[in-house]
């Protein structure tokens, strides 16, 4: 079983959020970030993990890395799109520090909902996830 974590959350939670992230200490800030503004978090630190996790869960959005060990989350992203039909809605951002045009346009046939670049800017983050999530109602 993946080692998927939980932040605190208020009782009652805006929805469920996977992050799908190798570097431990951005998880933690994302999970603090977004637990306060009252998600519940998972985590996964690789696309595996988080497909394990999506079969667990059923996040109402995904925030992923795009390079990690064992699965990147490119693919990922297609894993999801291709075989989880039923997450094919779910919106899914792209947080990673491969921020040129030509990286986004790798990317684009899968139609991620954002992509967002690293450092994280967390208003821009937290705008982000209110739009996918407004839009997911």
């Amino acid at each position: 079983m993946p080692s998927g974590s939980f932040s605190s959350f208020p009782s009652r939670s805006r929805g469920t959020i996977l992050v799908v992230e190798d570097e431990r200490d951005l998880v933690a800030l994302l999970q603090d970030e977004l637990s306060m503004q009252g998600y519940k978090v998972v985590a996964a630190e690789n696309g595996s993990e988080g497909l394990e996790l999506l079969q667990v869960y059923e996040p109402d959005l995904i925030i992923c890395d795009r390079m990690m060990p064992a699965m990147s989350g490119t693919e990922l992203l297609a894993r999801i799109r291709g075989v989880f039909p039923q997450y094919r809605d779910v919106p899914f951002i792209f947080l990673t520090a491969l921020s040129d045009q030509r990286d986004r346009d790798e990317v684009a046939d899968l139609k991620p909902y954002a992509y967002l670049a690293k450092p994280v800017d967390f208003d821009q983050l937290q705008k982000t996830v209110e739009g996918a999530m407004t839009a997911r109602l």
